[in-house]
């Protein structure tokens, strides 16, 4: 029962951290188009003068 709880809890742990790893990876990939939008849109407004 020991060895059961143990692989149990292991396998709950190892599923919440790939939870959590790729929600900070969405949430980079939100920043970084943030970024990029605020990047392209002064060179936009250059291109229309």
């Amino acid at each position: 029962m020991d060895v059961e709880k143990t692989l149990a809890i292991i396998a709950l742990a190892a599923g919440a951290f790939k939870a959590t790893a790729s929600g900070l990876k969405d949430l980079h990939d939100i920043s970084k188009e943030r970024k990029k939008q605020k990047r392209r849109s002064p060179a936009k407004k250059k291109r229309r003068k």
